[in-house]
């Protein structure tokens, strides 16, 4: 998405601006200057960085999950850890640190709400580059035909022209790069996008209720089925979570 006014850039970029014109003057000089102007990009799209963030919350959760491990609390559901209290402090520390993993996904899904918007901005700024490329080939066009037609001969009037020119196509080049590297960037979101959706809506759900069986199943077996539950869920959580990030 652009910011700014472009009214005069397409003014100035339509067909009838150079072929109204039948030599090279500084009234031509002045349409390119003019023809030069491109609006800038949305502040939101410059100081943005969702895929970074998403990663850093994804990294995060991963450390916070793997410090996570229910084998210590399943310990202390012995004798001796009932009778020391043991396994009402090892329930509650797993109780906290799942009640910051609940905290950190609601971050992620924050971040991914961000991701979401700063997408379709990207994808608004493509197509408006898109635009402006068509706008911009035809004053390139426009502006060759009149050098190839003007009778002019002042030497420093036709350079000024022509390094006018050069910085159109200059432009055009830049804007041609920047949309390939939107589509980069809108692919790499929409597949982070994808994993988070996976994570939110497939395993974290699960996760939360094996959890919540395990703080509130009073005394808990290891080979029960709430502590398999749990340990296979929070594997496959970890596991999808990881592919989020680099290799």
């Amino acid at each position: 998405m652009f910011i700014g006014d472009r009214s005069n850039a397409d003014a100035v970029g339509s067909k009838s601006t150079f072929r109204s014109l039948a030599e090279i003057n500084d009234l031509a000089v002045s349409a390119l200057d003019l023809a030069a102007y491109s609006p800038n990009f949305d502040n939101q799209l410059l100081s943005s960085t969702p895929a970074h963030d998403i990663r850093s919350a994804v990294e995060s959760l991963v450390i916070l999950l793997e410090s996570l491990d229910l084998r210590k609390l399943l310990k202390k559901q012995g004798i001796i850890g009932r009778f020391t209290g043991a396994d009402v402090e090892a329930r509650l520390g797993f109780e906290l640190a799942s009640k910051k993993v609940s905290e950190q996904f609601q971050q992620l899904a924050r971040l991914a709400n961000s991701a979401e918007r700063i997408r379709d901005l990207l994808l608004s700024a493509a197509r408006e580059l898109g635009d402006e490329q068509v706008r911009i080939a035809q004053v390139l066009h426009d502006g060759q035909a009149l050098l190839t037609r003007s009778t002019a001969v002042e030497p420093a009037l036709i350079t000024r022209f022509e390094r006018r020119l050069s910085n159109i196509a200059t432009m055009e080049t830049a804007n041609a790069l920047t949309i390939r590297q939107i589509a980069i960037s809108v692919e790499l979101l929409s597949s982070l996008l994808d994993r988070c959706t996976d994570v939110q809506t497939l395993l974290v759900p699960v996760w939360q209720r094996d959890a919540l069986a395990v703080i509130h199943g009073g005394s808990i077996n290891s080979r029960g089925s709430v502590a398999t539950s749990f340990i296979e869920t929070h594997r496959r959580l970890i596991a999808l979570l990881k592919k989020v990030l680099p290799e």
